[in-house]
C-alpha cells in the first residue's frame, strides 16, 4: 500500500480547511467582543454536548456515533493549542482555545450534516 502525491494534497487541504475554520473562530470572536461573555466552560460543555446528541439524531446511528465525531474536533483543538503554545502544557487551556474549538465544532457540524443528508 503506497502513498500518492494526491492523497497528501488531499490531506493538506483537509488540514488546511480544519484550522481555517477554527482560526476563523478565533476571529470572529476577537471581532465580537460580546460573545466572549458567553463563551464559558460551562456553555462550551453544553455546546458539545448539544452536538453530541444532534449528530446522533441527525446521523441515525446511535449516542456512540455522536460522541466519536466531537473526539476530532477536541483532538485538532489540543494539538493546535500545544504548537501555538510552544508544547507548553500549562498554556494549553488559553483564551484562544475556546473559540478555535467552537470554529472547528462548527465546520464538523455543517460537514457531518451534510454527510448524512448527502
Amino acid at each position: 500500500m503506497s502513498i500518492g502525491i494526491s492523497q497528501i494534497i488531499v490531506l493538506g487541504i483537509a488540514i488546511a480547511i480544519l484550522l481555517g475554520s477554527g482560526y476563523l473562530g478565533i476571529y470572529i470572536f476577537k471581532q465580537n467582543p460580546q460573545f466572549k461573555k458567553y463563551l464559558t466552560t460551562k456553555n462550551v460543555i453544553i455546546v458539545s454536548l448539544a452536538y453530541i446528541v444532534i449528530i446522533s439524531f441527525i446521523s441515525g446511528k446511535n449516542a456512540a456515533y455522536g460522541f466519536g465525531a466531537i473526539l476530532t474536533p477536541y483532538i485538532i483543538t489540543v494539538v493546535n493549542s500545544l504548537f501555538r503554545n510552544k508544547l507548553k502544557f500549562k498554556k494549553t487551556f488559553d483564551d484562544k482555545f475556546y473559540p478555535f474549538f467552537i470554529g472547528v465544532l462548527s465546520f464538523a457540524f455543517i460537514s457531518t450534516t451534510l454527510s448524512a443528508i448527502f
